[in-house]
């Protein structure tokens, strides 16, 4: 071979090595595919009995093991609509609290707050944050233990009820509000706490809540359709909210509120979520310590609870778990970082996933456990 072929040669090689090397970055981004049989069959039962009983139009299930994921889907984005895959976009609601008592924890940790700082210290205007010598922390708030009702009586209810409901409004009934007993003494759920909690973060780093959650969680894990406010392509990958098989529900929008409830995602971005609070994906050290920080039991009551998880029992285990209800979408997630097992699942449909959320997970325990 003369020169001239010589080079041509290895200029060609060089571009495929080039092609080969770059499809193979593309992939490691991913987690591997979970090819455990017996699992997957076993999982695949029980949701397509639960999908059948219930009459859902669509569902997303990612069951995630040892840094592993298998994705299940079942039905369609609407009634007509195209078939839902891991990267069917769905409203996670409560989930959204796990996001918001993570980025409290790296905020700690990053030294611009404290667990224990008075509620008092990020607001302003004077408020009732003491109640019989107990002061209100971002802990209380994070925690479900802040003493702050589940809603602020100044919010309305309806189809889109978050949407106006803005950082005046919270303010106004904050200033108005007065504690009735002491924070950190009884867990009572609370929408409104994390609202709270969002907008402080939000001040904290003089940015918006979107942002935040971008920078600090989002981007590190490569959460590519995970956010509270959709762009254009996203918003069509999103699937249409029922409140039943026959009625559809309604989507919702949020301004002060969106810690609570909020976040849009997929099970392709929950499940890397998921995989990295089991510590079963490479992340930066400092979102690692968050997600341990946030994991740690902060309210050792009835339930046990960390910042923004749940304790909780599947197969006789602890897991840390969170559950989500909107308007016309429920979800679930669950994870036991022993076992290395982890389940999301999410429906555009208002009927709970609860029910086949837990046992799953049991499913998960007892096979691992074979």
């Amino acid at each position: 071979m003369n020169k001239k072929y010589r080079v041509i040669a290895l200029v060609l090689i060089g571009i495929m090595l080039m092609g080969l090397f770059t499809g193979c970055n593309n992939n490691t981004n991913e987690l591997a595919k979970l090819k455990d049989k017996d699992v997957i069959d076993s999982v695949d039962k029980a949701c397509v009995d639960y999908f059948k009983e219930k009459q859902f139009v669509g569902m997303s299930v990612a069951i995630i093991k040892d840094g592993k994921v298998a994705y299940l889907n079942y039905g369609n984005k609407s009634k007509d609509g195209e078939a839902v895959s891991e990267n069917t976009i769905y409203e996670i609601a409560s989930i959204s609290k796990t996001f918001a008592g993570t980025l409290l924890a790296m905020k700690t940790l990053d030294g611009k707050v404290a667990l224990d700082d008075p509620v008092q210290k990020y607001i302003e205007y004077p408020i009732s944050g003491e109640y019989e010598g107990v002061t209100m922390t971002l802990e209380h708030l994070a925690t479900h233990t802040s003493g702050l009702s589940r809603m602020p009586n100044n919010w309305r209810g309806g189809p889109n009820p978050y949407k106006n409901y803005t950082r005046e409004k919270l303010d106004t009934y904050m200033k108005k509000n007065v504690l009735t007993r002491k924070p950190g003494s009884v867990y009572d759920y609370s929408n409104l706490s994390f609202g709270l909690l969002g907008c402080i973060l939000e001040d904290v780093e003089g940015g918006t809540y979107d942002e935040l959650l971008k920078n600090s969680i989002c981007e590190p894990l490569d959460l590519k359709s995970t956010a509270i406010f959709l762009d254009e392509e996203q918003q069509s990958r999103k699937a249409l909210p029922y409140s039943t098989a026959d009625v559809e529900g309604y989507e919702w929008d949020f301004d002060a509120m969106q810690a609570c409830a909020g976040m849009k995602s997929t099970t392709r971005d929950l499940a890397r979520y998921v995989a990295a609070n089991m510590y079963q994906l490479d992340v930066n050290e400092g979102l690692k310590n968050s997600f341990e920080l946030a994991q740690e039991i902060h309210f050792n009551g009835s339930p046990k609870i960390g910042l923004g998880w749940r304790y909780a029992n599947a197969g006789g285990q602890t897991v840390l778990e969170h559950d989500g209800l909107a308007g016309g979408y429920t979800s679930y997630t669950a994870f036991n970082t022993e076992k290395g097992v982890g389940v999301v699942v999410l429906c555009n449909s208002a009927d709970g996933v609860i029910g086949l959320g837990t046992g799953i997970m049991e499913i998960l325990m007892k096979q691992d456990s074979k």
